[in-house]
């Protein structure tokens, strides 16, 4: 619902501000301002999440792309927008590159325009969050099928074939990888959205997963938390688990495909 949605405005003019606050207020939604990066940056940390962050390009101090950065970084589940006069195509390209802009909106904006853009930018924070908590829901279930399989083989009371069968029914990617940062498994669902044409069985999780592993590794597996990341122009949300009793055994890695723009 509007009413539970959350907004945070950053610009350093403050008649740009008043002007917006005007406007999603009429349309029922709560906002939060403030006139720099910085202080942007304070609020996402001592506040409710906000679902939506939309932020002025040319600021001082911090621009726009350096503050959208460190919000995907930090809370990546944000929806992020550029509201500017400044329409420079590079700096359009950066903002969309490293902040993982959802849409970039002129000044003056049309306001039917910005109103459809951040109702489309709400549905898809809610359409990321589902997939978070079916991804952890999806973590859970295997839990309990990597115990099953290890029960049930050491009873020699299912084949291999049958455990990767029931694998490749999941509809998220799974990828296993070993101590020795090998790729040891991975389910049709996993090869389909790294746009593989076959499982790379037996090679090397760092050269074959595009920068995937290395992110996770590098970031993630610490905390098991999860990401999201992009290969070959779509999001993905990986989610770490390790593999039996800790990291040494190995890592399962569960990809989803978010939904385009997500």
């Amino acid at each position: 619902m509007k009413a539970d949605t959350r907004i945070l405005l950053v610009d350093d003019e403050q008649s740009v501000l008043n002007a917006l606050h005007r406007f999603f207020r009429r349309s029922g939604y709560q906002v939060i301002s403030c006139t720099s990066g910085r202080d942007g940056l304070t609020l996402l940390e001592s506040s409710e999440p906000f679902q939506l962050v939309i932020s002025d390009y040319r600021m001082p101090e911090m621009n726009g792309v350096e503050f959208l950065k460190a919000v995907r970084i930090r809370w990546p589940d944000t929806v992020r927008m550029v509201l500017s006069g400044f329409a420079d195509t590079s700096a359009i390209i950066s903002a969309t590159n490293e902040g993982n802009i959802y849409k970039f909106i002129p000044k003056p904006w049309d306001e039917e325009f910005l109103l459809q853009s951040v109702q489309e930018a709400i549905e898809i924070h809610a359409a990321n969050r589902r997939s978070k908590e079916q991804l952890q829901a999806l973590s859970e279930s295997i839990d309990c099928l990597d115990l099953l399989h290890t029960k049930n083989l050491n009873n020699q009371t299912i084949t291999i074939s049958a455990y990767h069968t029931l694998l490749d029914q999941m509809p998220v990617g799974l990828i296993g990888i070993d101590r020795n940062s090998e790729v040891v498994s991975m389910n049709e669902r996993a090869r389909l959205i790294l746009g593989l044409s076959v499982a790379p069985l037996g090679e090397s999780a760092t050269s074959v997963l595009n920068g995937i592993y290395d992110a996770v590794l590098r970031h993630y597996i610490p905390k098991q938390e999860n990401c999201i990341i992009t290969v070959n122009e779509k999001q993905i949300r990986v989610l770490t688990k390790f593999l039996q009793e800790g990291k040494s055994d190995g890592v399962m890695l569960i990809l989803v495909l978010l939904e385009e723009g997500g």
